[in-house]
């Protein structure tokens, strides 16, 4: 094999060709996996329908190996389809070993580069299948009675032929297994017999034959002059085509009572019951790339800015010249300026949304694989599929995800026998669902395991030098199962190919953190795991309380505000060092804005005679106090990074430029609670 490949692309075809290979790729994995439960024949029908697409996509690059190994696919699917295949353990896992290789076939034209997977193996196995499929129909074939049943008018007509001096004939033929184009051999086959002579009834029918409906089998009744060793011979010539039966027609039996030619047993039923195999809809939708909409995401940004600083230009415009002349046309500009951009804004925001659906769908193999090779049995449920998220937090909550669902499998749930032992089913459920929930987007993996155990979270903690064993003594059960976040802790009793390294749920956290998201953990031994990440919308415009900080302007998020009130409302007391208020009866920590970020000591005093305040702030279970010199209002601004030359800043994700010009820095909660007050959950 040569080290360069090249396929019939073109480079804006290329991508195209990515996308659709993809979804074809994800239809087709989860369909297999769902016929592992249960073969409808939906299901059965949808993933013939994407090997069908994805063998004349490989054939349409010139891609040879990708195109036999999904024809032969598409074969098994078919004959699923006709009952000759049952979507046995073994043959869902050649079905799903052969998408790997199919994967890597895929990136052989994306990359121009050999994969270096050998397709022989592959498509011996499945050829062995395929071979004892084709002996079943061979056998099925000749044994399948597919009588057509003629109306009393067609029985007439046959009738009045017959006393012409024409033999009336039954024809039954079928295309050989893997035919190529098989509805064009059973339409050559209905021209020869038209061409032999008159088709009283024929099925499928022309038109179904040329919309590629049929099952492989045409059944018709025709008269013709010859004999049936004629007829014999001239369909002999088509290729890929059996003859199954050839015989006279019995017209003695009474027809006016049978049924119509349209409730046959036989090639109807079929035809038309896989019509919607065949049909196509055209989608009155183009294709975008991702690139275009970010470029678009950024525009709309600028206009958010200039959205801003037209509504403060107006606000001064006002207050200089009054409500009148240019003013008030200012006002009524920057009004509607206002209402299109909050409009096309959320278009915006609406392209960029993906359902959840686009992810969840790739973990019901990984937890079926791995709970397979664990010798442990696990059920995936999924809801809450179709909640929408912004396709950037799609891809960075992947990884965090996948994380989840190994641990839940890997330390959560307990193998069959320790399960019906515990008075649980031996099968283990794990839950992935997704959910809005006040602005955020809730995911959560759940798991009815045996839960964490705070005493061995305490232990392992104490074993690796983390904390001593007073400290660890001191810890309520929910502070030490959140010690599951602190990196190089693992509870695993050996190291294995998913854990025991004690690598994984700091990274997760940090991870999910980078998003503007924070994970809660719920457990229970002997019941169970609750992990619960929460994540905003969308990450490029945000919702913030502006904040002023002895000049410097703050934005904090209105996601992790719960409260607000002045410094001068309540009392200041200390706790083990640290200032703190009461609040709603409980003692909140205060931590001084400025005092963080510029190593200042006092508390903000307020500019223009305001009073200073405080901002209750919450991430997870912690809440805190921050004390600002004035609250400014709300304002929905435009995420910005910062500059490389700035580099990353503790309690910091980004900047935004407000209307009037100048600078917020917006506040991460969950940073500036882990680097102010350490990690204390």
């Amino acid at each position: 094999m040569d080290s360069v490949l090249t396929f019939e692309l073109e480079a804006d075809e290329l991508e195209v060709f990515r996308e659709d290979v993809a979804e074809l790729l994800q239809a087709m994995e989860t369909g297999i996996l769902s016929l592992e439960r249960s073969s409808d024949a939906e299901t059965v029908n949808s993933v013939f329908r994407a090997a069908h697409t994805l063998k004349a996509m490989a054939g349409a690059v010139g891609h040879k190996p990708m195109a036999d190994v999904t024809h032969t696919m598409e074969f098994l699917f078919d004959a699923m389809r006709e009952k000759r295949l049952s979507a046995t353990q073994s043959v869902i896992d050649e079905l799903l070993g052969t998408l790997d290789v199919i994967k890597a076939l895929r990136d052989e034209v994306v990359n121009n580069k050999p994969s270096g997977v050998d397709c022989t193996g592959v498509l011996e196995r499945l050829t062995a299948i395929k071979d004892d499929c084709e002996g079943r129909r061979a056998s099925q074939a000749q044994s399948a009675p597919m009588r057509l049943l003629l109306s009393a008018e067609r029985a007439d007509q046959a009738n009045g032929l017959r006393e012409e001096g024409h033999a009336v004939l039954e024809v039954h033929v079928c295309t050989i297994p893997g035919a190529v184009a098989p509805a064009a051999r059973l339409l050559q086959a209905a021209m020869a017999l038209m061409e032999m002579g008159q088709v009283i009834v024929q099925r499928p029918t022309q038109s179904e034959l040329a919309s590629n409906k049929h099952d492989g089998y045409l059944t018709a009744v025709i008269a013709v002059q010859s004999d049936i060793e004629a007829v014999e011979d001239c369909l002999e010539d088509i290729h890929d085509l059996t003859v199954v039966r050839i015989q006279e027609y019995p017209l003695e039996v009474p027809t006016a009572a049978k049924a119509s030619a349209s409730n046959s047993p036989g090639a109807t039923s079929s035809s038309t019951s896989r019509a919607d195999s065949a049909g196509f809809e055209a989608d009155a939708t183009v294709r975008i790339h991702v690139d275009r909409l970010d470029v678009l995401m950024n525009l709309v940004g600028e206009l958010v800015t200039d959205r801003n600083r037209l509504a403060q230009v107006a606000s001064g415009a006002r207050e200089q010249f009054g409500r009148e002349g240019v003013a008030a046309q200012l006002g009524q500009m920057s009004a509607h300026f206002d209402r299109v951009v909050d409009q096309l804004q959320g278009e915006v925001m609406r392209f960029r949304m993906l359902p959840i659906s686009h992810l969840f769908e790739r973990f019901p193999r990984l937890v079926r694989d791995l709970s397979r090779s664990q010798g442990k049995k696990v059920r995936l449920a999924i809801e809450g599929e179709g909640t929408e998220l912004d396709r950037s937090l799609i891809e960075g909550v992947s990884d965090p995800l996948i994380h989840l669902l190994r641990n839940a499998v890997d330390h959560g749930v307990e193998m069959p026998d320790e399960r019906v032992a515990a008075g649980k089913p031996a099968t283990a459920t794990i839950k992935l669902t997704a959910s809005h929930m006040e602005g955020h987007i809730v995911i959560e993996v759940e798991d009815d395991g045996k839960g964490i155990d705070p005493d061995r979270v305490k232990a392992a903690a104490v074993r690796r030098g983390l904390l001593s064993r007073d400290q660890a003594a001191q810890l309520s059960p929910r502070e030490a199962v959140n010690l599951i976040f602190r990196p190089n802790l693992s509870t695993a009793e050996k190291i294995t190919e998913v854990s025991g390294r004690g690598v994984g749920m700091d990274v997760v956290r940090s991870k999910v953190e980078r998003l503007s998201g924070n994970v809660e953990v719920d457990s229970e031994v002997g019941k169970g795991t609750s992990i619960r990440l929460s994540l905003p919308l969308t990450l490029a415009i945000v919702q913030t309380l502006l904040v002023d900080v002895d000049g410097a302007v703050y934005a904090i998020p209105l996601a992790s505000i719960i409260d607000s009130l002045y410094l001068s409302e309540v009392t200041i007391n200390s706790m083990k060092g640290r200032p703190i208020i009461s609040w709603r009866d409980t003692a909140l920590p205060l931590l001084d804005l400025r005092g963080f970020f510029d190593g200042g000591s006092a508390a903000p005093t307020s500019r223009n005679g305001g009073k200073p305040a405080i901002v209750t702030v919450a991430w997870g279970t912690i809440q805190t106090g921050l004390v600002v010199s004035e609250i400014i209002g709300k304002q929905e601004i435009v995420v910005k990074s910062l500059s490389p030359v700035v580099g990353e800043v503790a309690g910091l994700s980004g900047c935004a430029i407000l209307g009037d010009g100048r600078i917020a820095l917006i506040v991460d909660i969950p940073d500036l609670i882990n680097a102010a007050m350490g990690d204390c959950r």
